[in-house]
Parts: C-alpha cells; structure tokens; sequence
C-alpha cells in the first residue's frame, strides 16, 4: 500500500509538471508567457523639464514609491521634447501600472496616472497643461502613411477649429486625439485656432502625432 501512494505521488508530480510547463514547454517559454513586453514614449508639452517615472500598481499601495529615484525611466526630458522609449515588462497577473512627471529641477510639480497594459502595447505618454492643470494621457501609437503629404493626428489641450489648404476640417476636442489629417503644404496648410503649423522639419510619408494649443504646435512626434 506504501508503494502504491508512492508510485502515485511521482506520477502526480509529473503530470503537474507536464501542466506547468505548458505539456513539455520549456520554462523559458512559460515565462515569455507570463510575461509581456510593452513600449512607452513620454511626450513632455510642459513649460519646464522632467522625469518620467514607471512603477507596477498595486492595489494595497496606490503610488507609494512611484517617485523613488530607481523607478524614473527617462531623466530630463526637455519642455515640448519627446523622450527615448521605454521597454516596461509586466507580469499578465498584474497589467496595471502607475505613470509619473515630476519637474527635474525644483521636483515642486507631480502628476500621476493609471492605466491597464495590453501585450505588445506601443504607447504614447503625453504630459499636457490646460488653463494652469496638468494631465497624463496615454494616446496608442499607430502609423497612416500616404505618399508625398504630411499624415498627422493632433493632441489638443482645448476645442480649436482646424483647417487644412484653407478648409476647416473638424474641430479638436480637449484631451483627445483627432482622426488623422493629410497635408501637403508643410509651411502653413495646416492651420489650428487659426495659427499655422510648421511641419517642415518632418518629412513626406511619415506619421505624426503634433500636440497643440492655442499658440499653435508644441511638440512634433514621428509615430
């Protein structure tokens, strides 16, 4: 009767073996399951320079530590300027995660978010201010390219008329990002609030997310 509970408890663990590494996948393939991989791009339309911090939510602690030094992932990001990409790996039982800005200098200014990560997500982080209120928004990148016009889509921090050659197109919503625009005249075919916009340091057939105000464009992002 020892035996048989014996022989019993090794077949037992291997068949709970075999379950968990995926009926005889190995365990570096389990964990590329268990694990996905998204990338983040801050977009900093503020008027001072900043850190940009990542940090795994967790219910229990909220933001606590989201602003410790080893949680910054790019270190002064110049005003109106696009920081390097960041690889962020997460675990699939737990996708939620906490975004950050702080001002490098003076760390006076915080803002904070949450959002939920879905596998293989490229995400724009866009730190924005509207009438002395800052906000995070995270805006999924994506490419519209057509031959020979500038393709942009607008990150507006108010409601602004839009117009292109001329012809008012839509109207921008504050926090949310438009449809994308086709433009072929860089100097000044696009027009939002009435104030042209220069896309002539960009080039033809590319995609660009343009964060706007009032004043006209902010920050130019290649998708």
């Amino acid at each position: 009767m020892h035996n048989i509970k014996k022989g019993f408890g090794i077949a037992f663990m291997f068949g709970l073996t075999a379950v968990l590494t995926g009926c005889g996948e190995s365990s570096d393939e389990l964990d590329d399951k268990l694990n996905h991989d998204v990338k983040i791009t801050l977009v900093n339309s503020l008027d001072y320079m900043v850190d940009f911090h990542v940090k795994k939510r967790s219910i229990s602690t909220g933001y606590s530590g989201l602003f410790d030094s080893d949680k910054i992932a790019s270190k002064d990001i110049p005003s109106n300027s696009v920081a390097n990409t960041y690889n962020y790996s997460y675990k699939v039982t737990n996708n939620m995660v906490n975004f950050g800005v702080r001002d490098s200098i003076n760390a006076d200014k915080e803002d904070r978010m949450t959002t939920t990560l879905s596998k293989n997500d490229n995400l724009w982080v866009i730190a924005w201010e509207a009438s002395g209120d800052r906000e995070l928004s995270v805006v999924d990148k994506k490419q519209s390219n057509n031959a020979d016009v500038f393709n942009v889509r607008l990150f507006a921090n108010g409601n602004y008329a839009v117009s292109v050659d001329g012809n008012h197109v839509l109207t921008t919503e504050k926090g949310k990002v438009t449809t994308y625009l086709k433009v072929a005249n860089c100097a000044n075919g696009l027009k939002v609030a009435d104030k042209a916009i220069d896309l002539c340091t960009g080039d033809f057939a590319k995609s660009y997310l343009l964060v706007v105000d009032n004043s006209g464009k902010r920050v130019m992002a290649e998708e």
